[in-house]
């Protein structure tokens, strides 16, 4: 695990307090219960966390298009006409939303109560990981790791829709916190199968979290997570479209040509080298822009900052990443790679979590140097950033990139990138959008007051090294 963990001081650190870290077991008690104990309520953050699901459910506009409408079509054709879809995409989730469908019917609105899914999804999925983690870790920590899961990330773009990927990145990341909390019990596995299920493609990171177990574990049964998965993902596709590799992804037969080589041909066309390229780095798609927490360390500073005997959160956080993996590893090839017409890393939702987690640990941990700090800051920036524009900010793209010729090209462009078009472009905002970006601004001020707080006394070192550079005697022709 790296750095070896000391009760004593583990539990001072997740006070907050040095001076005790330093004396040792002293005040320890009183460290652990101020950070787990009730006074935690007290804090910003989950007065912050419950504006921002409010700000979300109020300001931003919900509706069902695109694929999440090829969902919608699945549901009337089982519940209206009795027969399932042939569809391409899995029933799983959806049929996970009965409960809205039903609400719906009675209200007379099936489409506006089932837009609304994802975000009560996303809703339960902050309470399980709260109710899961908070006599587990540091409160501070876990406030931190849930407000940035909320607010500085891609999630609000996500939760407007009936698409898919909130589903499957909800079950996978809270189904691994419950394998680890309750080793025993197969509830956990049961999320990340269903999960994988739901979008067949991530088969391969279902395959990287069993072989991961397998190996950590040495325990065979690990392998029945993979081979469940791949056999139900089967199963549906024979149920459904008569053959257990019937997938009906296919895609168009035809695409046009754009002055990029490798357009106009469709499945796995793409070369591999050059997909995993785009999905990290390209302006309008890329991981490292859209969750920028990817970029920080956390073994080292998470051994620090909490004692792995009461939850493995490194471990956690490496079988998000092992899942994420194999998703690019699927996509990196696909002719449509990008998601098509959509804001952002369409296929990679489950990046937000362990992005979220490193960039709540790089803001708790106070040994990190300067730079370090300040880098911090300038990625915590970022991730508010993208959670303004994938919100009141929301622009897929400019106009003329809806033309199926010059969108490829407005993926690699910075300037046309939903990130910084609104700089561009701004848009028109309400006075819902305009206190939906002042939420953001005391978000930013809250999750960056304690870096802002240490960093003076790190640069102190540093300015008085230049002092004699800021003499003017000091300097002659």
């Amino acid at each position: 695990m790296g750095v070896p963990v000391n009760r004593a001081t583990t539990g001072c650190e997740l006070s907050g307090n040095p001076d005790a870290a330093a004396a040792g077991a002293p005040g320890t008690s009183k460290a652990m219960k101020s950070a787990f104990g009730r006074r935690s309520w007290l804090r910003p953050e989950p007065v912050l966390i419950l504006l921002g699901l409010v700000g979300m459910a109020v300001v931003l506009p919900h509706h069902i298009s695109g694929d999440g409408h090829s969902r919608y079509r699945e549901l009337v054709e089982l519940f209206d006409h009795g027969r399932l879809s042939n569809d391409s995409y899995s029933m799983v989730g959806p049929l996970f939303a009965w409960p809205f469908w039903a609400a719906g019917e009675l209200a007379g609105s099936r489409q506006d109560w089932l837009a609304q899914f994802n975000l009560v999804l996303f809703a339960l999925t902050l309470a399980v990981i709260y109710g899961l983690l908070r006599d587990r870790m540091d409160r501070a920590l876990l406030w931190r790791f849930l407000l940035l899961l909320t607010a500085g990330s891609m999630v609000a773009a996500h939760v407007t829709d009936f698409y898919g990927e909130m589903f499957t990145a909800a079950c996978v990341a809270v189904g691994v916190l419950v394998a680890l909390v309750r080793s025993r019990a197969v509830t956990g596995w049961v999320l990340v199968v269903i999960g994988a299920v739901n979008t067949p493609a991530s088969f391969v990171g279902l395959g990287l979290l069993s072989a991961e177990r397998t190996i950590s574990r040495r325990r065979l049964r690990y392998f029945g997570v993979g081979l469940a998965g791949v056999a139900l993902i089967m199963g549906e596709a024979w149920l459904r479209r008569g053959g257990p590799f019937v997938t009906g992804h296919g895609g168009p037969t035809a695409l046009p040509r754009t002055l990029l080589p490798y357009s106009g041909m469709a499945g796995f066309s793409y070369p591999f080298p050059l997909g995993v390229l785009a999905i990290l780095l390209s302006f309008s798609k890329g991981l490292v822009f859209f969750v920028p927490g990817l970029l920080l360390p956390v073994r080292r500073r998470l051994a620090v900052l909490h004692d792995r005997d009461r939850v493995d959160l490194f471990r956690a956080y490496l079988l998000w990443l092992l899942f994420l993996a194999g998703l690019v590893v699927v996509y990196a090839s696909w002719w449509a790679w990008y998601g098509g017409v959509y804001w952002g890393p369409r296929f990679f939702l489950i990046a937000v979590f362990p992005a979220s987690l490193a960039l709540a640990v790089a803001v708790t941990y106070r040994h990190a140097g300067p730079l370090a700090d300040l880098a911090t800051l300038a990625l915590l920036g970022l991730s508010l950033w993208v959670g303004a524009t994938s919100s009141v900010l929301h622009v897929v793209q400019p106009p003329f990139c809806a033309d199926p010729v010059l969108e490829r090209l407005c993926l690699h462009v910075p300037e046309i990138s939903p990130l910084w078009y609104p700089l561009v472009d701004p848009p028109r905002l309400g006075a819902g959008e305009a206190a939906y970006l002042a939420y953001l601004a005391a978000v930013l001020a809250v999750l960056a007051a304690p870096v802002l707080r240490r960093l003076p006394g790190k640069l102190q070192p540093w300015l008085a090294a230049t002092r004699p550079y800021r003499s003017r005697a000091a300097w002659r022709l």
